[in-house]
């Protein structure tokens, strides 16, 4: 029965995964932090502009997952490339966030991939949970 209990509170409620990459410096380290994903917010379920969320690669696919914060919800008009210098705005799509990393010049994001579906989102970071 534990381990019942274990994976419906890991697969429908919370589960903890680790970062890796340079794109969310400084809010998390480049290897070893890991952080707590709250699955309460699958699909973009409550989610909005500033929150971290975790979700499948739209290019990579399926076990590719990426940990980026929000910029734009759907409807929303976003900067494309604010490192291009050219100010071009567009409109996120319906059922779609636009997402970027906090270290610009080390992500790859929305502004190689364009919108992500909120199909894909498989949750909202809600803390780092190692290291304190």
């Amino acid at each position: 029965q534990s381990i019942f209990l274990l994976h419906l509170i890991w697969d429908k409620f919370v589960h903890v995964s680790a970062t890796l990459g340079p794109s969310m410096l400084p809010t998390f380290n480049t290897t070893d932090d890991w952080i707590l994903v709250s699955r309460l917010h699958t699909l973009g379920r409550g989610c909005k502009v500033g929150d971290v969320i975790s979700y499948t690669h739209p290019v990579d696919g399926p076990g590719v997952f990426v940990t980026k914060r929000i910029i734009g919800m759907e409807g929303d008009f976003v900067v494309k490339d604010p490192m291009d210098g050219t100010g071009e705005m567009l409109q996120v799509p319906q059922g779609h966030v636009w997402t970027t990393g906090d270290n610009l010049p080390h992500s790859v994001d929305s502004r190689q991939y364009g919108p992500v579906p909120k199909a894909l989102i498989r949750g909202k970071v809600l803390a780092r949970v190692f290291p304190l």
